[in-house]
């Protein structure tokens, strides 16, 4: 290659790398803010689906798509600043002192300038903006993949179980220790228990298992309610049937319970059954003293099942007879340390067939001191009594629009009361 085509392409390949170097400093300058705005909203969107346990590689692949689009529209609105190599070509001339040769040599004009030992930096980098904002943006992305990430799900749960599968749980432990049910039925409800409580924890609180486990819940209690109902119907129907031995409403609310407690969504025990027979004509043949044994079984049972509903899963303890005095119906069970008063322990916990009878109190009037200590919501007392209706009062029924007024004219809204002398100055000007 001759020298001058030689010398012609080291200013040319100058010009042309001065443009790009100060075309992507333009671009830079632009790209910097928008792409830490992009990949700071980024990586909240990661960190997000990390805690969620979500699709974390959609996020990344949606930040990267979004960063390139980014750097795609800053490329295309930095364009107006661009410098061409013409352009670049003059700015050497200007910073190198050669007035306007190198653009007189691209036409022909003059020859090429020799080309020089030393060519000195026509513009420098200054990439402290830039450096700062794509440092941001990296220190962004390295929080959204490095921050640890905490258990949404623990700590919804705090470590326990949803409370109405704790609360199930309790009330069929509860009715398994009383034995009024079938433990077949209370073991079938007890496995539906068992699956919600065998999910895997970040499914534990979710929307799905909160409604199952209060639907169990909810079902666990209105079969225990209706147990005792019918076990309570059918002890009230024996001492009937010991009292009136030929009544046969009493086989018919006898029979009425008999079904419910074997067709019921908790059936009764099957010992209990056994008791009762296949149906109320087999009790005709027992005398009064196994019919009262058997309802005083059967409402003792009935109050068991009571107490678990009483309990109602939340972690009370729940009462239950103790004949031996040894468990926690019992004195000893309950048993510890009394007051100064000497108390020997505390009142026993125990479920009894007849109620106590505290009698109708003394009734004492109300003196001006204790009138004097009364607060607002306090009650007084209670009355009964029934409306009373005349029937000569009573009116008929009125159609609509039956009921009429006579009709009247306007009224006056205000009168001026006035003075002769302002009456006679009210004429004159309305003359």
């Amino acid at each position: 290659m001759s020298p001058v085509g030689s010398t012609r392409r080291f200013w040319e390949t100058r010009a042309a790398l001065l443009a790009f170097r100060l075309n992507v400093a333009a671009w830079l300058e632009r790209l910097g803010p928008m792409l830490f705005a992009v990949t700071s909203l980024g990586a909240v969107v990661v960190y997000a689906l990390r805690r969620q346990r979500g699709p974390v590689e959609w996020g990344w692949s949606g930040l990267a798509l979004a960063a390139l689009l980014t750097a795609i529209v800053m490329l295309w609105l930095a364009r107006r600043r661009f410098f061409s190599s013409a352009e670049a070509r003059v700015l050497i001339e200007s910073q190198l002192r050669l007035d306007t040769r190198l653009t007189a040599a691209s036409i022909g004009l003059v020859p090429w300038p020799d080309v020089p030992e030393s060519l000195p930096s026509v513009v420098q980098w200054r990439l402290r903006g830039p450096a700062g904002w794509f440092s941001s943006a990296a220190i962004m992305l390295a929080l959204a993949a490095c921050l640890p990430v905490a258990d949404l799900t623990a700590i919804a749960r705090g470590g326990e179980k949803p409370p109405a599968l704790a609360q199930t749980e309790a009330m069929l432990e509860a009715l398994a220790q009383a034995k009024v049910a079938e433990s077949a039925a209370v073991e079938q409800m007890a496995e539906r228990a068992r699956e919600l409580a065998n999910r895997p924890a970040e499914q534990q609180y979710s929307h799905s298992a909160l409604e199952a486990a209060d639907a169990l819940r909810d079902q666990t209690a209105a079969a225990v309610s209706a147990l005792s109902r019918n076990l309570e119907a059918a002890s009230n129907a024996l001492q009937s049937a010991e009292n009136e031995p030929s009544s046969k409403a009493a086989a018919g609310r006898l029979s009425a319970a008999l079904t419910g407690l074997r067709e019921g969504a908790l059936p009764a025990n099957a010992e209990l059954l056994k008791q009762l027979g296949a149906d109320a004509s087999a009790l005709d043949k027992l005398s009064p003293e196994q019919l009262k044994a058997l309802a005083n079984a059967l409402a003792e049972a009935s109050q068991r099942a009571k107490g678990v509903l009483g309990a109602n899963g939340s972690g009370a303890p729940v009462a239950r007879p103790d004949m031996d005095g040894k468990g926690p119906g019992s004195r000893s069970g309950f048993g510890g340390p009394g007051g100064k008063g000497g108390g020997e322990s505390s009142a026993p916990l125990a479920l009894a067939n007849q109620a106590s009878d505290a009698g109708d109190g003394k009734s004492e009037a109300f003196s001006a001191a204790s009138l004097a200590n009364l607060a607002l919501g306090d009650k007084l007392g209670t009355t009964s009594g029934a409306h009373e209706v005349d029937p000569t009062k009573a009116a008929g029924p009125t159609s609509a629009g039956a009921i009429a007024a006579p009709a009247k004219g306007g009224e006056a809204v205000w009168v001026n009361r006035l003075t002769p002398a302002e009456r006679a100055a009210l004429k004159n000007f309305y003359k």
